[in-house]
């Protein structure tokens, strides 16, 4: 009997059941909420399944199926920002409460630091894939997290660190990068963040704990500003959008997920960070 062959730019690897990624991603979270330096936070938000954020990709693409890539990105980042305001906020409105106040804000800031980095490398990864780069390795994800986080500033160090007369590194160079090069930028990235990061952070969390309601608003504007900057930084490692459709996107996929099935949380709206 004939036998159909599926060409193998369409036989899909091995691919991870829902309940591993589940499990993956709540192991991310939770190592997220016990790492004591923000290296320990970015290591733990690196095995981040690739698979996740593919699905993620697919939901978000069957929601928009008419438009190009350059469109889903903007309806991406914008559900960024407004995540990452409204859980900086959170934070700063737990200090109204009268007299637990301050305990609420500080017990809320471990969980909304592992939430944002999850939800901040889950944007991370997806800009990346709709732009056609797909880091492959731990150090790879290292690089384009860290060079992101730092805004346009983490495009200019990786670009001095590789020669390059560009900004749009990953875009360029990723791919073809060697372990001791990568090590070389990542150590880089990771002196610069280490420092900067911290005193970002303790600039916000003055401004979230001050009582009586007004951290939420200083809550809100400045996690508004921290997402805008990692925007900034995704977009310059990355450069200007792919002029593609969602029907290249999902050729791009068929190899890796099963496209024939809804993905995880299908029922929870357009809602990119949606679980």
């Amino acid at each position: 009997m004939f036998e159909r062959k599926v060409p193998k730019f369409f036989q899909p690897a091995k691919r991870s059941s829902q309940k591993q990624m589940a499990t993956a991603l709540k192991e991310s979270v939770a190592k997220a909420r016990q790492a004591s330096n923000f290296g320990e936070v970015i290591d733990a938000v690196l095995d981040i399944p690739s698979e996740y954020i593919d699905n993620k990709l697919l939901r978000l693409a069957k929601t928009h199926p008419h438009a190009d890539l350059r469109e889903l990105e903007d309806i991406l980042t914008k559900q960024y920002i407004k995540r990452t305001a409204y859980a900086s906020s959170a934070v700063g409105a737990g200090a109204a409460v009268p007299g637990t106040g301050t305990g609420i804000a500080l017990g809320l800031t471990a969980g909304e630091l592992a939430v944002y980095a999850v939800q901040t490398t889950s944007y991370i990864l997806g800009v990346s894939r709709l732009h056609g780069v797909r880091p492959k390795d731990r150090e790879q994800r290292r690089a384009l997290v860290l060079s992101s986080l730092l805004g346009e500033k983490g495009a200019e160090i990786v670009s001095d660190q590789l020669g390059l007369r560009t900004l749009s590194w990953a875009r360029a160079s990723l791919k073809n990068l060697s372990s001791p090069t990568l090590g070389q930028v990542n150590k880089a990235l990771m002196k610069y963040a280490s420092k900067k990061l911290a005193h970002r952070t303790a600039g916000r969390m003055v401004g979230r704990l001050i009582p009586f309601g007004i951290g939420a608003g200083v809550g809100y504007l400045s996690g508004k500003a921290v997402a805008r900057r990692t925007v900034k930084g995704v977009q310059a490692a990355l450069g200007d959008s792919r002029d593609a459709s969602v029907s290249d996107l999902m050729v791009e996929l068929a190899p890796v997920i099963d496209l024939t099935q809804e993905p995880a949380h299908a029922g929870t709206g357009e809602d990119f960070f949606a679980e």
